[in-house]
């Protein structure tokens, strides 16, 4: 039982993948012109241990320029070595039996690019900065659960876990729910203060690409890393200009001012066939959904909660505003993963139903048709980001449906930004100042998602509670074979399609137009810019 539970921290990345290829080498020299695409934000941090999350992984997108993961997952999902010279296996002797310790062996000849070498002390640095509690990290989340971290050598980092837990391996510096990528330790170990420090603005990495200058608010511009380990990238520079309007975004991508650009599905509708532009179709680890507010009256009653998810149309959402690209989805597992149970479903649109739940919760209709309770109507704020115009449509067709049902649902727009900022900042979902929200939430390379769904989860916007689904969460998360996993993830689905603190909506495929000069473009399910070392014009 141990073995296999030393067999499944691999397992999670490298499952029906070439775990231990060596990662694709870009080829020669740089060349050929630059690439030019958007952002939907300005980075609010150049330095990755403070990214903070939103729904366009904006500093995601632009870590992944100069930082490299320890494990990276290509376009067709198969886990690639990247920082490591070889993914931990149990095989290979990089997991013990009881699971609890993993060998890392980093990849020889990696520099910063300021020519320092990447060694074990950035790794064991890294990661007592992350548990740092004087660092305002976004999520601890899966870093929590070392118990110790030592260089055995320059190039070997050993990890002792406090108990066994599964996605180890899928998790720490790769895709987990908060990633995190090494830093050098040789520039801010003496630092007196890293959230204020200066390699926010002015980052070393080890990525193919380095900042060269960044006009706050208006683009950032990368060029080459001398010392990347795979040789010079092929583009000679990268032109990033922060443009938070999508449909300014699409007239770029039309006029040929951008070459590589995410389309909503009604854009790609607009669009239709152009000459010159290609599309690349990815799907992606992401549950779009709305979160409700258990913390609120009324929706702390789950019947108020199922009516709700009875009154909206989510295959007519998938339909009709993404043109059945997202497909619907019932729980936080996306369609391709193995924890999901395709027979667990949440209320399905059933407008009498829902009228019956707000009846016998005790919302009776007025003469004008809204519903109230001892002279109080049923009024709720529903917030979404104008960055996603396939939220806004979302929210309008919901608005409608509610209001249907006798529930005044008002819309209240909020900046990307200004919805997931941390509580500290006054972040919208962290303060909790909303009762709906039209949230898409990035799930990790590993099912767990107890992030999400446990009453203290860092993603539990919802502040819904059930010890159950903690207790299960917990047993998933060391259980020793993937069949028992299964069975774990199974009940919590059940459980939270029942009560529903979230009305999941759809797992997207996320569609990038790009300009068929662009050579290599490839996004992954995680990041559109995680092979940008390869781009060429």
């Amino acid at each position: 039982m141990l073995r296999a539970a030393a067999v499944l921290l691999a397992a999670v990345v490298v499952a029906g993948a070439a775990g231990c290829a060596r990662a694709p080498d870009a080829g020669g020299a740089a060349s050929g012109s630059g690439v030019r695409f958007a952002l939907a934000a300005d980075p609010q941090t150049l330095d990755p241990l403070f990214a903070h999350v939103d729904a366009n992984s904006v500093e995601q997108q632009v870590a992944r320029l100069a930082f490299e993961p320890f494990i990276d997952v290509d376009e067709r999902g198969r886990a690639i070595p990247i920082l490591l010279d070889r993914i931990p296996t149990a095989a290979n002797g990089g997991i013990s039996r009881d699971g609890r310790t993993i060998v890392y062996h980093l990849r020889r000849g990696v520099r910063w690019s300021d020519g320092a070498p990447v060694d074990a002390h950035d790794v064991v640095w890294t990661l007592h900065a992350i548990l740092d509690d004087r660092n305002p990290v976004r999520s601890r989340a899966g870093y929590d659960r070392v118990a110790r971290v030592e260089a055995v050598d320059p190039h070997t980092v050993r990890v002792t876990l406090k108990n066994a837990w599964a996605p180890a391996v899928a998790t720490l510096f790769s895709y987990g729910v908060a990633p995190q990528y090494v830093l050098p330790a040789h520039l801010l170990e003496k630092e007196p203060s890293l959230a204020t420090s200066a390699f926010g603005a002015h980052p070393v990495g080890n990525g193919p690409y380095r900042l060269v200058s960044w006009s706050r608010g208006e683009r950032l511009i990368y060029e080459p890393n001398p010392t990347y380990w795979r040789g010079a990238p092929r583009a000679s520079r990268l032109d990033l200009r922060v443009v938070p309007d999508p449909n300014t975004n699409f007239t770029l991508m039309r006029s040929g001012e951008l070459d590589w650009n995410l389309f909503s599905p009604a854009q790609r509708e607009t669009l239709g066939a152009p000459g010159g532009i290609a599309f690349r179709t990815v799907p992606l680890t992401l549950i779009a959904g709305i979160a409700i507010n258990t913390a609120h009256a009324p929706l702390d009653d789950a019947r108020v909660r199922r009516a709700i998810a009875a009154a909206i149309d989510r295959g007519a959402i998938s339909r009709k505003i993404t043109f059945g690209r997202y497909p619907v989805v019932d729980t936080a597992q996306p369609l391709g993963s193995w924890a999901r149970d395709p027979s667990v479903h949440e209320p399905a649109f059933d407008p009498a139903a829902a009228d019956r739940l707000l009846d016998a919760a005790g919302w009776r209709r007025g003469a004008d048709g809204m519903r109230a309770k001892r002279g109080v109507a049923l009024a709720l704020t529903y917030v979404q980001f104008p960055e996603s115009q396939t939220g806004v449509r979302v929210a309008t067709l919901v608005q409608s449906e509610l209001k249907a049902r006798g529930m005044n649902v008002t819309i209240k727009s909020l900046s990307n930004a200004q919805l997931f900022l941390p509580k500290s900042q006054g972040g919208t979902l962290a303060t909790g100042a909303f009762d709906l929200a039209y949230v898409p939430w990035p799930m990790g390379a590993d099912p767990d998602d107890s992030f999400l769904l446990t009453c203290a989860g860092s993603g539990n916007v919802m502040r819904w509670c059930d010890p159950a689904v903690d207790a299960l969460e917990a047993r998933a998360l060391v259980a020793p074979d993937r069949a028992e996993r299964k069975l774990l993830y199974a009940q919590i689905e059940r459980r939270v399609a029942d009560a529903v603190p979230i009305v999941y909506l759809f797992n997207p495929s996320y569609s990038y137009a790009y300009r068929t000069t662009l050579r290599n473009f490839s996004p992954n399910a995680f990041n559109p810019t995680w092979n940008a070392y390869a781009w060429s014009r």
